[in-house]
């Protein structure tokens, strides 16, 4: 069975359930990790990415592995250190941080444009996983995303690359997205009317996208 493994964002996991679910109910094998910075787990993305690229290395071969915007960075990070072999395919959804928003106001500025496209439940189901992390855990989480640099960790990626833009997403710029894939002979994929948030209530595009990448 095709296994795909998803990494979350900023210490929120339940917005992706919806869309886990349904890839995993058309047979495909899929596992929603730990958030990134949740109770439990490293706020450090580089530290993260690390654990997460050991059971890479040790566990059974993955087709593809999946990062949700900062979870991109530490899906990166793993990515890195797996062997080919271990690791078939790597997926950036809303990869951070846009190099022009590499400090924390000007991240916090483009966080709060972005939430205005976003859908107002998104906010109601990532509330209680923020208030579980804690204000001292997100700090770090921030501090970490705008350390860690993708365009510093693709080149050691063996797998192959795929990057997922959100035509409406605010705080990942198209530019920056579309270098990423091209710089590491990537595939550039525009998903319209999608917000950095993406696939927040767009289970089956989701699901449906997953399995073209995988074909």
């Amino acid at each position: 069975m095709t296994l795909v493994l998803i990494v979350p964002g900023a210490a929120v996991r339940r917005y992706v359930q919806p869309a886990a679910q349904t890839l995993q109910a058309r047979g495909v094998d899929t596992q929603l990790l730990a958030a990134p910075g949740e109770p439990g787990t490293f706020a450090d993305l580089r530290a993260y990415g690390e654990q997460l690229g050991q059971r890479l290395g040790g566990g059974p071969p993955v087709d593809l592995l999946i990062g949700l915007s900062v979870g991109a960075q530490a899906a990166a990070i793993a990515a890195a250190a797996t062997p080919p072999e271990q690791l078939r395919q790597l997926m950036l959804v809303s990869p951070t941080v846009d190099p022009q928003a590499r400090t924390a106001p000007r991240l916090l500025a483009r966080w709060l444009g972005g939430g205005r496209v976003e859908q107002p439940a998104l906010l109601r189901e990532q509330a209680p996983d923020w208030r579980r992390a804690g204000p001292r855990r997100l700090a770090a989480l921030v501090r970490s995303a705008l350390i860690v640099r993708i365009e510093d960790v693709l080149p050691d990626v063996a797998a192959a690359l795929s990057v997922v833009h959100g035509e409406n997403d605010l705080i990942t710029s198209h530019a920056y997205a579309a270098q990423l894939a091209a710089d590491r002979g990537g595939t550039l994929l525009v998903l319209p009317r999608a917000t950095h948030s993406w696939p927040h209530a767009d289970a089956d595009r989701f699901a449906d996208t997953v399995q073209d990448v995988i074909r």
